[in-house]
């Protein structure tokens, strides 16, 4: 599924593998001393304001009540998983890209995530195609600076080392059930979700990118979201939205 990304022909289970491999050797380097730095990819599972600093979305209280104590962009009533990891980590909280105000010098990376997105269509913002075509003006830019002798919050080296998460696909699977397609039409769906993403890790990859954390989609029939919606009786004997 993830040959062209390997150049080699490999199964998904050794991808997982290579992946996780290069988080952990991701999470040790920082032993040393040096900045731990992230660039982030998707959706609202981990957007820390995009959708408020780059389009001016307001994002209302109850939203952030639980720990930052007033709205950050963040749909959610805390921190989301992206922050529970960067404080692991001892680095700060990922700035949002297009964040260009109050502190965001985009030293320990940042984050491309916008609520709403998803991998197709690829030319609407913000798909993954856009953010990565984002990340990729970024890391240009940051290079004609460090060039032209300029100081850079991202030297190259910290580029090649840096994590590449991939947090998106969930709004993909959402939209589609929410056309009333059948459940197999959805699935049908899955191959192209997944080779958006492997086309973001290749051309991340051909960057110099090297460690990547792919995360799964959740389970759509869980969400309050979406339980809110249904009544009762479409759901199941643990309380989740039947097929």
């Amino acid at each position: 599924m993830f040959s062209s990304f390997l150049t080699m022909s490999t199964s998904p289970l050794f991808f997982c593998l290579l992946a996780s491999l290069s988080a952990l050797r991701f999470a040790a380097s920082g032993c040393d001393g040096s900045r731990r730095v992230i660039f982030n990819f998707g959706d609202s599972n981990s957007d820390t304001g995009g959708l408020a600093a780059g389009l001016g979305f307001p994002v209302n209280p109850p939203n952030g009540r639980s720990f930052f104590g007033r709205s950050t962009g963040r749909l959610c009533d805390g921190r989301l998983v992206i922050d529970f990891l960067c404080q692991s980590l001892n680095a700060s909280f990922l700035n949002p890209y297009p964040d260009s105000l109050a502190g965001s010098k985009f030293t320990n990376g940042a984050n491309f995530a916008v609520v709403g997105s998803s991998t197709l269509p690829k030319y609407v913002p913000f798909s993954l195609n856009i953010q990565v075509m984002q990340f990729l003006h970024f890391k240009g830019r940051i290079t004609e600076l460090a060039s032209a002798g300029s100081e850079v919050p991202v030297s190259g080296d910290e580029f090649s080392k840096a994590l590449y998460m991939i947090d998106i696909g969930q709004n993909d699977l959402a939209d589609s059930f929410s056309k009333n397609l059948t459940y197999l039409k959805v699935i049908e769906r899955v191959p192209s979700i997944i080779a958006e993403i492997r086309a973001a890790i290749k051309y991340l990859y051909d960057q110099g990118a090297r460690n990547f954390w792919v995360h799964n989609t959740g389970p759509l029939g869980c969400l309050p979201q979406k339980l809110s919606l249904v009544e009762k009786k479409d759901l199941d004997e643990n309380g989740s939205l039947k097929l």
